[in-house]
């Protein structure tokens, strides 16, 4: 007898592509990264991802230290519907992250400004339960740093810190303008009306359009301001005597309204200029005689007439010509119908 076996169907080619084919997990990220920040050696230590308290967002965020202590906020990039091929995995999570460098002394000050405002107290004494906070002040912040926003009071080794409010503004007004110094190198537009540069017309008008410096100064206090509370924000407006929107705008219309009166003005001038060469002119052709010295000068101009035609003398050939023709008829006379 014959056996019959079961005969395997062939593999599909697009079965097999559709079968590797299959979901990243979340965990798998799209960074982008300077490689400065990556360190050469493994022996030097490592990246590390860590939570700290975030002054602008009133909770804590995601931060990277680096093995030499430099710290960068970790910002994220997101738009709906968008994924990532990672190899032949589709990764759902489409988000972009970014590092951006970050001062640590503008993190310190939110604990410095809630524990050390009415007495001096040490780095180690300042929210002990909290590992965050301690590993920020104390490992990854730089104490020398501190001085520019606290008064520094030294007994034997140990130090102690009072938060001051005059430094910390006259620093943040320091940082501020360095900020927006950048801001005008590289001509980033900060006034209140949108602006392209693909349909300006000449670099002139480009010129005539760039931005006052408080339109400047209080972009960079926007920037400063995302890594401060919000009451030190403010108070960081005042110091620095940014008006509020609301009137920076007020200001500019006035300011627009007045420039145009002005030109009025000028168009005003220009007018006048111009009736007084004209009445120069109607006075040069009033005296010129071809204008009625009666008249106003605003007459119309008269055309001077016309001498008559003088009839020329005949010759004495023309004249026997003439007297021979006497009783002649013309060769059209003999045409007509009788």
């Amino acid at each position: 007898k014959k056996e019959t076996r079961a005969r395997k169907p062939k593999a599909d080619p697009d079965a097999e592509g559709s079968a590797k084919m299959c979901k990243a997990s979340a965990l798998k990220k799209v960074f982008f990264m300077s490689e400065e920040l990556l360190p050469k050696d493994a022996d030097d230590g490592h990246l590390r991802l860590e939570m700290f308290f975030h002054p602008g967002h009133g909770k804590e965020a995601l931060f990277i230290t680096h093995p030499d202590g430099r710290m960068m906020e970790l910002v994220a990039f997101t738009e709906p519907r968008r994924s990532w091929f990672v190899d032949s995995e589709v990764c759902s999570n489409g988000r972009i992250y970014m590092t951006a460098p970050v001062d640590p002394t503008f993190l310190a000050l939110h604990h410095l400004r809630k524990h050390c405002a009415q007495r001096a107290i040490s780095l180690d004494n300042i929210a002990v339960e909290e590992a965050s906070t301690s590993r920020l002040l104390n490992e990854i912040l730089d104490p020398g740093n501190l001085k520019c926003v606290a008064d520094v009071k030294s007994s034997g080794e140990q130090k102690f810190y009072k938060y001051n409010q005059e430094r910390t503004l006259a620093w943040l007004a320091l940082k501020t303008r360095q900020v927006a110094k950048i801001l005008k190198e590289k001509q980033v537009h900060c006034g209140h009306s949108a602006q392209s540069q693909n349909f300006v017309r000449s670099e002139k008008l480009v010129a005539e359009n760039v931005s006052n410096e408080m339109d400047y100064t209080r972009m960079a206090c926007d920037y400063v301001g995302r890594y401060l509370d919000a009451d030190l924000h403010g108070l960081l407006t005042s110091y620095l005597h940014i008006p509020s929107e609301i009137q920076a705008i007020v200001e500019e219309k006035a300011a627009s309204q007045k420039r145009k009166s002005v030109a009025g003005k000028n168009e005003g001038s220009d007018s006048k200029k111009i009736k007084l060469n004209e009445s120069d002119a109607a006075a040069k052709l009033k005296s010129s005689g071809l204008v009625d010295s009666d008249g106003d000068p605003n007459a119309t101009i008269t055309s001077p007439t016309a001498a008559p035609l003088k009839e020329r003398s005949l010759t004495a050939k023309e004249k026997a010509l003439a007297k021979g023709a006497k009783g002649t008829k013309s060769i059209a006379s003999f045409f007509k119908a009788k």
